[in-house]
């Protein structure tokens, strides 16, 4: 079934790679028929016709495999942030439910972390926005080190970006990733001849305490990352912690 909500050229693609494999299908069912007639009389008209549809046939597949993974590639693609590669903000909340769905059967927790780079106007301003999107890749590069497999991260936008820890035994897991990622993305970045220190503000908010959706659990931690950015840079913040008097 196509999903009226896909983009026109996937569903194209889906329609298309249907209706390939219904050739298939069809094809396969008139080899049956003319195998079976070969048996019981083997002459070269039923010769010549079965060799046509195995032909036929294997052209079919192979027209139908090629736009299947066409359809894979572009699929791939649209789940993408276009500069750094990492999975965008449908594909975030996909896992996301998924890895609360896990929680709620294990009884576990997971984690939304919200990361905002410290200071990155600055560098778009003075040395242009080709070394911000540097910067951005490498960012994106040392946060998927610094995690796990199983964990996510997605460009949400700009310089801010939307990590999901997909199993979370305690808070204190979440706070170490945290300070994890600080040291991570914290060092200076080469593009050209210049370098550039880099730090981030984080916020956290913890799936189930914290929210029942991904876009409360998303919401709370961007308003945690804020907090932690009016305290100073390269810090975090959890959502309900205390700090400097405010809540978030």
């Amino acid at each position: 079934m196509i999903d009226p909500t896909e983009p026109a050229a996937t569903q194209r693609l889906r329609a298309q790679v249907a209706a390939l494999r219904a050739q298939v299908t069809r094809l396969n069912e008139e080899l049956a028929l003319a195998r079976g007639l070969l048996g019981a009389a083997s002459n070269a008209d039923l010769v010549e016709a079965n060799g046509r549809l195995v032909i036929s046939a294997l052209h079919a597949e192979e027209a139908a495999e090629s736009v299947s993974s066409e359809l894979d590639e572009l699929t791939r693609s649209s789940q993408r942030d276009a500069l750094t590669g990492t999975p965008n903000r449908a594909l975030l909340v996909d896992r996301l439910q998924g890895a609360m769905s896990q929680a709620k059967r294990h009884g576990n927790r997971a984690a939304v972390l919200f990361l905002d780079l410290d200071g990155f106007k600055p560098i778009n301003d003075s040395y242009g926005h080709a070394a911000g999107d540097v910067v951005l890749c490498v960012v994106a590069r040392r946060l998927e080190a610094a995690l796990r497999e199983s964990d996510t991260v997605s460009r949400h936008g700009g310089d801010e970006f939307v990590i999901l820890l997909a199993d979370v035994a305690q808070h204190e897991d979440a706070r170490m990733a945290a300070q994890k990622i600080l040291l991570a993305v914290a060092g200076p970045t080469r593009f050209g001849r210049l370098e550039q220190g880099l730090s981030c503000s984080i916020g956290v908010a913890i799936f189930p305490e914290h929210g029942q959706d991904p876009e409360t659990l998303i919401a709370r931690a961007d308003a945690a990352m804020f907090r932690s950015k009016r305290r100073g840079p390269g810090g975090f913040a959890m959502h309900g912690d205390a700090l400097t008097g405010d809540a978030a």
